[in-house]
């Protein structure tokens, strides 16, 4: 792994701030209203830094007067170098059972892809751009890069645990959905240097932010290109990560749904004969609850399609015959997936959705929520949707071992990582 270090965290000072109001999701699930909801909690927000409007590059310049004038007025406040601990209870969705999960706030030095850091979904240029011009004038870190590092003996774990039990946490917020998001600085030498040393060798992977963690690539290779004494220990050279185990109790994935448009309607009506080749095609009573029930049954590959008027559980065929239509250059872990099949055996062979078309955003959309699909298929929005499994954590691991990227949004960590707890500047 990249070293792993503590930091200058910036917080807001609570004496000012109600920090309910003030964190924020990340930017990019930020749609709508929400914007201006959270605005509305407090002027002060982190969404006026994270995600700032404005008429073209001017708007990244306001984020960062924003931010020096918040450090000038007292509303941010600098910490001495620490780690933060960072907890999140929350309610899975559609259940009634409450989880926790815990990791681990740091910099961690910047390493190209497969030194150490593993990437796991391909990523668009797009809001790479953005988040390069908002680093530039910002120069901080405003949201932390979710991580995944093996920690098989349970070290960690029982370290954070015991920082959360035996201590009262700095900082604690609940968000719009009722989650709790608690935070602990940790500055003794004790536990710092135990942190450090727990995860020298790990290698991490990045499980949410692979835009986020480009960008500071690239914008540490910009800074190297013009700095005549490089030596590595520049803040630009790290970034902020929250580091969480593979075996915590509360890493949960949920699926993320797909829905497609722009598509003739003959297609659409035409699917449940065509897919009969590679599928075994049922159509289904109920509503898409009970769709996505069955879907989550056994462990064969089952795939929820909604069209309007009707819905159907497609079942893989057992056997091997769609590998035919499967990309032979790809590994068997890559071809195994959910989303793989979907993508390759539907969208692209029988709708004309390629990887170009994919990226460019005009035929397909994403929804974790199946009743939602179901509703912007049945108000025209979309012409389709599909009901996807959750992405295993394992499946996410082998994937990535194998040399291939996953198809975006090919996961779906909940919840997402707060941003506003702590923010790591560059000066």
């Amino acid at each position: 792994m990249a070293e792993f270090t503590p930091f200058h965290g910036l917080r807001y000072n609570e004496e000012k701030v109600e920090l309910s109001d003030v964190i924020a999701p990340p930017y990019d699930v930020i749609k709508g209203a929400m914007r201006n909801e959270l605005v509305a909690r407090s002027t002060y927000n982190v969404v006026e830094i994270e995600l700032p409007i404005g008429e073209g590059d001017e708007k990244y310049d306001h984020a960062a007067r924003v931010l020096n004038d918040w450090r000038e007025a007292g509303i941010f406040v600098l910490d001495d170098a620490a780690f933060y601990v960072y907890e999140q209870e929350f309610q899975v969705p559609g259940t009634n059972q409450t989880l926790k999960r815990r990791g681990v706030l740091g910099a961690l030095q910047l390493e190209e892809f497969g030194k150490g850091v593993q990437p796991h979904e391909h990523t668009l240029s797009g809001p790479k751009q953005d988040r390069l011009k908002l680093l530039r004038a910002a120069k901080a870190n405003t949201s932390p890069i979710f991580g995944l590092y093996e920690d098989n003996d349970g070290w960690v774990t029982q370290l954070l645990e015991s920082v959360c039990n035996e201590t009262t946490p700095e900082g604690e917020a609940r968000d719009a959905e009722g989650g709790v998001h608690r935070l602990w600085v940790v500055k003794d030498d004790e536990t710092v240097n135990a942190i450090v040393g727990a995860l020298d060798d790990e290698s991490i992977l990045i499980a949410d932010g692979h835009h986020r963690y480009e960008t500071a690539l690239n914008y540490r290779n910009e800074r190297m290109a013009q700095s005549e004494n490089w030596t590595g220990g520049e803040p630009e050279n790290f970034v902020l990560m929250m580091c969480v185990s593979t075996l915590d109790s509360g890493l949960i994935v949920l699926p993320t749904h797909r829905l497609v448009k722009n598509i003739q309607a003959e297609k659409i009506v035409a699917l449940p004969e065509k897919l009969s080749e590679f599928f075994d095609v049922e159509e289904m009573s109920g509503d898409a609850n009970a769709l996505l029930q069955h879907v989550n049954e056994g462990e064969n590959i089952r795939i929820g399609m909604i069209v309007p008027g009707a819905q159907y559980l497609l079942k893989l065929k057992s056997g091997d015959a769609h590998l035919s239509a499967m990309n032979a250059e790809r590994s068997a872990a890559y071809n195994g997936l959910d989303v793989t099949i979907l993508h390759t055996l539907i969208l692209e062979r029988e709708l004309g959705i390629d990887a170009e078309k994919l990226a460019a955003g005009e035929h397909v959309g994403y929804n974790i929520h199946a009743t939602e699909a179901a509703q912007k298929v049945a108000s025209g929005e979309y012409a389709a949707a599909f009901v996807l499994r959750p992405t295993q954590v394992e499946q996410v691991s082998a994937c990535c071992a194998s040399g291939d990227k996953m198809p975006q949004k090919s996961t779906y960590f909940y919840p997402k990582l707060m941003t506003g707890l702590v923010l790591r500047p560059l000066n």
